[in-house]
């Protein structure tokens, strides 16, 4: 069995013929997902969220104290939410963790993302400082060009983007101008205890929605989802609602889950 084959992070780890790289890859990833699902256990769903906001997580040599050592990088507004106390939370559980899985890390650290940047970087500091750049994305600084992008809008995956599209069709298609929607894709703000980024904030009838966008890659969702719901009903949206990627991938589906979406919002407070 070769390494894209396996099943397990065990299988890839043992794999004899996998690459090193894939198994430091499999660590890292098993790392920290038994720390999410330990936490979760445990009850600590906000170290569970910050979690979740790991953008990469990996495994370096350290040849000054010729350790391994465990990276986990944040884009920069996340990594400034990430207290000290929070932190030595997450030594604590990554030492339990990594003791009982036995792959010889020994540490770990927490950073910013480092921004991609190439021999073109003055022209594309010069675009985004003079508004040539994504309007939602304003806390990524020299992001990458993104892949999804549209009306200026950038989207992290191809779903997010008919999400988006799919509202804009019933913002300029079937509802009348003086009764439609705004939408706002990805917008970055803070509520109690926390930054965050819903993935779509709609306002519609002097009323303020979320609509989360669920992914098969997920951990421990269920009740790590139903907190951040209830965080942003809490934080005053009148409603919160998801959905799957079944459904974004149904285009008659998707408009009837939108169209419920907005039903439920106008009928919400």
């Amino acid at each position: 069995m070769n390494a894209s084959a396996a099943r397990t992070y065990d299988e890839i780890i043992n794999d004899d013929r996998a690459p090193e790289e894939d198994k430091r890859r499999a660590k890292a990833d098993s790392l920290l997902g038994h720390m999410a699902a330990l936490l979760f256990q445990r009850g600590h769903l906000q170290l569970v969220q910050q979690l979740r906001q790991v953008r990469a997580a990996g495994i370096e040599y350290d040849p000054q104290d010729q350790t391994l050592d465990l990276w986990l990088d944040f884009d920069p507004a996340d990594f400034a939410g990430l207290s000290e106390s929070a932190q030595d939370d997450l030594r604590e559980i990554f030492e339990r963790v990594s003791r009982r899985l036995a792959y010889g890390i020994d540490w770990i650290g927490f950073r910013e993302t480092m921004p991609s940047v190439g021999p073109d970087w003055r022209e594309q500091l010069h675009g985004m400082l003079n508004g040539n750049r994504p309007t939602n994305q304003a806390r990524r600084a020299m992001p990458e060009t993104p892949k999804f992008l549209e009306d200026c809008l950038a989207f992290t995956n191809a779903g997010e983007m008919r999400v988006y599209r799919a509202l804009k069709h019933l913002q300029e298609k079937e509802l009348p101008p003086e009764e439609t929607i705004s939408i706002f894709p990805l917008p970055f703000g803070r509520v109690p205890g926390r930054t965050c980024e819903p993935d779509v904030v709609v306002a519609y009838k002097g009323r303020a929605g979320v609509l989360e966008i669920d992914g098969p890659h997920h951990r421990v969702r269920r009740a790590v989802d139903t907190s951040r719901d209830h965080l942003f009903r809490d934080a005053g949206f009148a409603f919160v609602d998801r959905i799957t990627v079944e459904t974004v991938d149904d285009p008659e589906e998707l408009m009837a889950s939108l169209k419920r979406f907005l039903r439920r919002l106008r009928e919400s407070g």
